[in-house]
């Protein structure tokens, strides 16, 4: 998204048609002929679709599994196929699974992307008139959190995984590709290593959001590149040591730094209205 695209109005966005699914049913009768009772208020659908993301937690299936063929799913859950093929195509809708065509195709998982939670978050940060000083504001508060808890956690392998990171990094050239991939990799590194799976995936998405919908991918002018590639260094030397609070603080100083220099470029996109866009 360019910065000129936000100016549109705060009236929202007609909403996608993506089915609002309750992915918390539970009950004790949670398959076969229970299943058309369990949740009166629900579509056969969407219990279906919440079961079978439950299968895929419980079976620990990654990117690129296959989901049960088509008659094994139907008997599993009791349903007619116009149900399980809804079902699925609300899979499909949130990203969750993609279906393959031809010989040897059906429902695949999918690997979890920011992008994906990125593009729902922009339809309600539409919806409700969020700004995108509000999502500045947000990944102030959520980013440094997330280098605090990465220094005080101390996961040994994701700790070379930093390492490795900030290696490339530093040795990486500043041209506009290679200084803006490895800066992505830099923060949904320090993401990860907070250990909780909310802040990783909302830091990401929130990341996405600004960078790529906000400030058409993120790039700093080249005098401030050398600056923020040396501040992920000093970052990344405190995770590593273990120094919560100089991480915390670091990074902190950091991404106000980065929204000060690109409001102050752009004044203007400050206070708009965020946009969703497929």
């Amino acid at each position: 998204m360019s910065t000129e695209a936000n100016t549109s109005d705060p009236g929202g966005p007609a909403e996608p048609a993506r089915p609002g699914v309750d992915w918390s049913v539970t009950g004790p009768q949670r398959r076969g002929r229970g299943a058309k009772s369990t949740r009166r208020g629900a579509k056969l659908s969407q219990y279906v679709a919440a079961e079978i993301v439950r299968d895929v937690v419980a079976r620990g299936l990654k990117a690129g599994d296959r989901l049960p063929t088509e008659s094994a799913m139907l008997e599993e859950f009791d349903v007619g196929r116009a149900s399980l093929r809804e079902a699925l195509r609300i899979l499909e809708s949130y990203g969750l699974i993609s279906i393959r065509q031809g010989l040897g195709g059906g429902p695949v998982v999918n690997a979890i992307h920011p992008e994906d939670l990125a593009r729902t978050l922009l339809f309600y940060f539409h919806s409700t008139g969020a700004t995108v000083r509000e999502i500045a504001e947000a990944r102030c508060v959520m980013e440094p959190a997330s280098a605090r808890l990465a220094a005080e956690r101390q996961d040994p392998l994701q700790m070379a995984e930093l390492r490795d990171v900030m290696g490339r990094e530093q040795q990486a050239s500043m041209d506009d590709e290679e200084y803006l991939r490895l800066s992505n990799e830099f923060h949904y590194a320090v993401s990860g290593l907070s250990g909780n799976r909310v802040l990783d995936l909302l830091g990401r998405a929130l990341r996405t959001v600004y960078t790529t919908r906000i400030f058409g991918g993120g790039i700093l002018p080249s005098e401030a590149r050398h600056t923020s590639r040396e501040v992920h260094r000093r970052i990344g030397e405190a995770i590593l040591a273990g120094d919560g609070e100089l991480a915390e603080r670091t990074m902190a100083e950091h991404l106000k730094e980065i929204s000060d220099m690109q409001f102050a470029r752009t004044p203007e996109v400050m206070d708009q209205v965020v946009v969703w866009q497929v």
